[in-house]
């Protein structure tokens, strides 16, 4: 039992011996001076409001440090970063790095470490623009197919537009904002879905927002007789008059049950172009048909139209 305890406590002695070494030895090497190569943040700084970046830069740069190992554990807990201060400028800027090692900014508590050498990129180029803001229109692409009886309608993006706030000459070339591709397959109801803008990779752009809610918007397919809707011809040549016959039509129309519930026949015109359609050879014509709703097919009973021409009748002054 005696030679255990000796045992137990040779053992903790031995302990604490190899402990008190290690922290001398720590101690030793952490005031040791060393070099160390860190990836730091780039800042472009511009205070400018009208001034901006026309291209994106690098977002890191590695920058090769001497100190103190206790001053270089601690750097990791306070990354300094490289700044650029572009507000004086308006045109293209050149910036050789190494040359300006001064621009790595510090915390305050991590003066003791030196800058040895900036390692990359040894040169930028920074491009600036005028610097402009509006809203740009969001373009949705999707693919999406419905399970039989049913028919996507159409997809709407909440909000409809993004601010842009970027270079003049990016931002001003802009039609619309792509939003990234989805493809869905078996739908039979109307959904939400979160998607994201494709930002562009070469221009420095901000997009608020950055995500658009989109609203897809599935139906059952219906159908609907649409009756007593009016026939108008239209660009009839000067000196002649035209009368379609008969004067109104009905159509039959496709598509989602909820937008043909509401629909009248003031939703629709049956139109016939007149510099299109007629021949003097034939008094049939055809007519195409027009509505801002969304619907899958629509056709109108008769699909053709006796079109009478006639020139018209000119009264002699007395």
């Amino acid at each position: 039992m005696m030679d255990r305890n000796a045992d137990k406590k040779n053992f903790r002695v031995k302990l604490i011996i190899f402990i008190i070494a290690l922290l001398f030895w720590a101690l030793v090497k952490m005031n040791q001076v060393y070099d160390y190569t860190l990836d730091i943040p780039l800042r472009v700084i511009i205070n400018n409001p009208e001034i901006c970046l026309k291209y994106s830069t690098p977002k890191k740069v590695r920058v090769e440090f001497t100190g103190k190992g206790l001053n270089l554990l601690r750097l990791n807990f306070n990354t300094p970063t490289y700044d650029v201060d572009l507000s004086d400028e308006s045109g293209n800027f050149v910036l050789n790095l190494p040359e300006h090692p001064e621009y790595v900014y510090f915390a305050s508590n991590l003066s003791q470490i030196v800058v040895k050498s900036i390692v990359r990129p040894h040169e930028l180029l920074f491009e600036l623009d005028r610097r402009v803001r509006r809203k740009v229109p969001v373009k949705i692409h999707t693919e999406l197919q419905t399970e039989p009886g049913f028919i996507w309608v159409g997809a709407t993006a909440h909000p409809d537009s993004i601010l842009m706030d970027g270079p003049a000459s990016f931002i001003d070339t802009l039609t619309a904002v792509h939003l990234e591709k989805h493809k869905y397959e078996n739908v039979n109801l109307a959904f939400w879905e979160e998607q994201e803008i494709i930002r562009s990779p070469a221009f420095f752009s901000i997009y608020k927002p950055e995500r658009v809610n989109v609203f897809f918007d599935v139906q059952r397919l219906a159908e609907k007789v649409i009756r007593d809707v009016p026939v108008e011809v239209i660009n009839v040549s000067p000196g002649y008059e035209a009368v379609a016959l008969p004067s109104t039509a009905q159509l039959s129309v496709k598509g989602g049950e909820k937008i043909l519930a509401d629909a009248v026949a003031k939703d629709f015109r049956i139109v016939i172009d007149f510099q299109k359609e007629w021949r003097r050879d034939s008094k049939r014509v055809k007519a195409r048909i027009d509505t801002e709703l969304q619907i899958f097919q629509v056709e109108s009973r008769p699909p053709e139209f006796d079109l009478i021409v006639q020139k018209k009748r000119t009264g002699r002054s007395r």
